[in-house]
């Protein structure tokens, strides 16, 4: 029953729902005024019933003294026939009926008293028994008038919250509409619109729909940055040599050099220019600056490469030169830093233009602290370059267990 009240339409449930709250209030509101009107019937009744059994105990009390009951039972007859008391009883001291006009009978029966005085002292009581059954009649004729009000008041919030809510529902229905994707299935479509305008917002593309948030610059790509840039001197050769299937093997061969050794020193790589890659050292790391680290990635891809040359047929000649640039990389939502790092990579690629038979730092590079502590290098003369000629002991035995593992890492991806 629940579902198919929420899969009903719009309409339907407003005036359902409109309804059965007018219908709850005015029950409320007939219950409560039912509730006051019996309690100021009862007063009124019982006040009434009192005055009348004082006014009989007034009338009869000269003929009671005097001890004339056939008096007495003549006005008791008189006053039950101009009153609405159904029975009128007379009662001594004793408790016993000394007359009574008229009988009780009915299950709506109130009694009221009132004592017979003779002077001051109490000679008897009068017992007014009173039908209250016409004021319950009346009563239930007023409930049964409110509860039908109640039920045309219900039928009119009923009819007008539909309206109301068909209205509403068309204008959600004409939204699905208009949002609704051309490729749709046709199928059953819910008779609720609102449950209709869900299906089809949910159906929307909302992930390209939605709006990028703003850029804004990132601390990350305000860094000073360490760039190796490999030349791929092989490559340019195979292009043109090899057939597609072998140029991807070697190229996917290329791809594990660099980025095992990479992996070793938190290195970032890209593809910066046709054939050529940039890997990116920025932050504090345990193994040392960003400078030193870009020169122990640039040794192990160098050693890498011609330990795997001694297995292939094909050339892994890569050349390398390492820079620093004042700001990083940058991404898709801070485009400045890497805008501003093509300068040194076209500065990089200028120095690997001449094919250099080893690794060539920057001046900005050797200047680092850890490089110079680290390593030894030696001038040239290309654009004030040094070449890396060894590193200190315990770095060297460092860089060689690298080295091992990356081969092993490699020789167990051929195997497979």
């Amino acid at each position: 029953m629940n579902n198919r009240f929420t899969q009903s339409s719009l309409g339907q449930q407003l005036a359902i729902i409109t309804a059965g709250l007018c219908l709850l209030v005015s029950l409320a509101l007939i219950a409560l005024g039912a509730i006051s009107t019996r309690h100021m019937q009862l007063l009124l009744q019982e006040e009434y019933g009192t005055s009348l059994a004082r006014l009989v105990a007034t009338r009869i009390s000269t003929a009671f003294e005097r001890g004339d009951l056939l008096s007495v039972s003549a006005t008791l007859q008189r006053l039950l026939e101009t009153s609405s008391a159904q029975a009128i009883t007379i009662i001594d001291v004793e408790g016993k009926a000394l007359g009574q006009a008229g009988e009780a009978h009915g299950e709506n029966l109130y009694q009221y008293r009132a004592p017979v005085r003779i002077d001051t002292d109490i000679a008897g009581q009068i017992v007014i028994t009173i039908d209250a059954k016409n004021a319950q009649a009346a009563q239930s004729r007023f409930l049964l008038s409110m509860l039908g009000l109640a039920v045309l008041l219900s039928l009119a919030a009923y009819a007008g919250s539909r309206h109301f809510g068909q209205r509403l529902g068309r204008s959600l229905a004409s939204m699905a509409r208009k949002v609704a994707l051309e490729e749709e299935e046709p199928g059953p479509q819910p008779a609720n619109e609102i449950l209709l305008l869900g299906r089809q917002i949910d159906a929307l593309p909302m992930d390209l729909l939605r709006t990028r948030s703003e850029p804004g610059p990132q601390d990350e790509n305000y860094r000073t940055t360490a760039v190796i840039y490999l030349h791929l001197s092989s490559l340019v050769n195979y292009v043109d040599t090899l057939d597609e299937r072998a140029l991807q093997r070697y190229i996917a061969r290329l791809h594990q050099v660099v980025y095992a050794a990479a992996g070793f020193y938190a290195g970032d790589l890209q593809v910066a220019r046709q054939f050529g890659l940039a890997i990116y050292f920025s932050g504090h790391n345990s193994a040392g600056s960003a400078a030193f680290r870009a020169a122990s990635c640039a040794w192990l891809v160098r050693a890498v490469s011609q330990e795997l040359e001694k297995q292939m047929s094909l050339s892994l000649s890569i050349s390398m030169a390492i820079s620093q640039s004042e700001l990083g990389v940058g991404n898709g939502t801070d485009i400045y830093p890497g805008l501003y790092t093509q300068h040194t990579l076209d500065e990089l690629q200028a120095v690997c233009a001449s094919k250099p038979p080893k690794i060539l730092l920057s001046p900005a590079a050797c200047e680092d602290i850890d490089v110079a502590g680290r390593l030894t290098n030696h001038p040239t003369e290309v654009m004030d370059y040094a070449e890396i000629e060894e590193f200190a002991g315990p770095y060297q035995d460092l860089l060689e267990r690298q080295l091992r593992l990356i081969l092993k890492r490699l020789t167990d991806t051929a195997r497979r």
